[in-house]
């Protein structure tokens, strides 16, 4: 069953909050509501949150210096602040703190909704390797941390499972049964779906011409590496990605 994104909604306005809550929990997400930053801080103790709408002024702890905690407890949450205030100091704090964009009230739900969505999508991993016990120990490690993560280990199996449901992020070894993993992306990019795509190998220089010539392949991680390193990346990608679309 397809996990659902989760959502924590912090404003000391119980109107925004109650209403933005009823609203996301219609749409099919894990929606909760707190009017504090002190109880955001004791629910992503408990709890793995994916998204969070953090008000910037609130009584007691501010929205910036709930930020700088979050970020601490939680560093791959997706932080948005919400404010009244056009023009405020506490904006470029935010900023400056790693808030993934700043939204201003009224709320533009569309866009909101439209940020969750692409959130989902960046949430679905794809790892394409032909050596199993790397993928399965892959696969575990990355799950732990909300993602939904399929595995396949051939290359056209690969192609054949993108067709029938599209992933946010392919994590794709180089080679592939007599092909190589550019060859593969190739093939799911004809499709006409645009995903981000991580190369993976062992052997960089060996294949370094190939990434020169591709052009288009931007991301590529040298094996053997630490899942803070997958995961640093995998964060990188989803937080350009996700600021493209609130700052559209």
């Amino acid at each position: 069953m397809k996990k659902k994104l989760s959502v924590l909604i912090v404003d000391d306005d119980p109107n925004i909050g109650d209403t933005l809550t009823d609203v996301l929990n219609a749409k099919g997400y894990d929606a909760g509501f707190v009017t504090s930053g002190r109880e955001a801080l004791s629910i992503i103790k408990k709890k793995n949150i994916d998204a969070i709408l953090l008000d910037i002024r609130m009584p007691g702890m501010n929205g910036v210096e709930t930020l700088k905690r979050i970020k601490g407890q939680s560093p791959l949450t997706s932080v948005v602040m919400i404010t009244a205030y056009a023009e405020d100091e506490l904006v470029n704090h935010a900023r400056a703190n790693g808030a993934l964009h700043i939204l201003s009230k009224p709320l533009d739900i569309d866009k909101i909704i439209g940020f969750l969505k692409k959130q989902e999508i960046l949430k679905t991993i794809f790892i394409v390797d032909d050596d199993k016990a790397f993928c399965d120990s892959l696969k575990d490690a990355i799950e732990i941390h909300s993602y939904d993560v399929a595995v396949v280990n051939n290359a056209q199996e690969a192609i054949k499972t993108f067709s029938k449901r599209k992933y946010g992020i392919i994590l794709l070894d180089m080679k592939l049964d007599g092909e190589t993993g550019l060859d593969v992306a190739e093939a799911i990019k004809k499709q006409g779906y645009k995903c981000a795509i991580i190369m993976m190998s062992a052997y960089k220089k060996e294949f370094q011409p190939l990434l020169d010539k591709a052009g288009q392949i931007n991301n590529f991680i040298e094996k053997p590496f630490e899942i803070q390193d997958i995961l640093k990346l995998l964060n990188e990608i989803s937080r350009k990605r996700l600021k493209e679309v609130l700052a559209a």
